[in-house]
């Protein structure tokens, strides 16, 4: 019995410590930590190798990526050079891919990984259902992804004398 105590309290710790990472990212923001476990049980966990590709540009886009840990580069190839060039570095607590939650469209750049990286995955598929199933935690994962969208193509139309 003593074992089984313990595995269940280190896996209740991992699980914590999970919810505490989910709380502090942008997209969740907003959603009660305790409704923070439907949003824990719709994500996919997986581990990438350093220079693992996680996808590549043009592949049709089914999920978000959230760093949990590691790093990811984005890289473009070049139309003109047909050069691969890395256009941002991806960190723990960021996330890639958003575009993905909208429409299934090709992959705009490639991600790989740059070092051992952990990654929560959130399938279009898995928010629809968050949608249906618990309407305030997808509305609000929604509205998030709106607003962060928003500011990200503000942002890039502000660059000088890139638009």
């Amino acid at each position: 019995m003593g074992v089984f105590n313990v595995f269940n309290r280190l896996y209740d710790e991992a699980i914590l410590s999970k919810l505490d990472f989910l709380k502090g990212i942008r997209l969740f923001e907003g959603i009660k930590r305790r409704q923070l476990i439907h949003v824990l049980e719709s994500l996919q966990e997986r581990t990438y190798l350093k220079g693992e590709t996680i996808f590549a540009q043009g592949d049709i886009g089914r999920a978000l990526f959230i760093v949990f840990s590691g790093k990811i580069a984005l890289a473009r190839v070049d139309a003109a050079t047909q050069k691969s060039e890395v256009i941002a570095e991806v960190h723990p607590g960021e996330f890639f891919g958003e575009m993905a939650l909208l429409e299934e469209m090709p992959r705009t750049a490639t991600a790989y990984a740059l070092e051992e990286t952990k990654v929560f995955m959130l399938f279009k598929i898995k928010l629809d259902s968050l949608l249906f199933s618990r309407p305030h935690i997808g509305v609000n994962i929604a509205a998030q992804l709106a607003k962060i969208m928003s500011a990200r193509l503000r942002a890039m139309m502000e660059k000088p004398g890139e638009n």
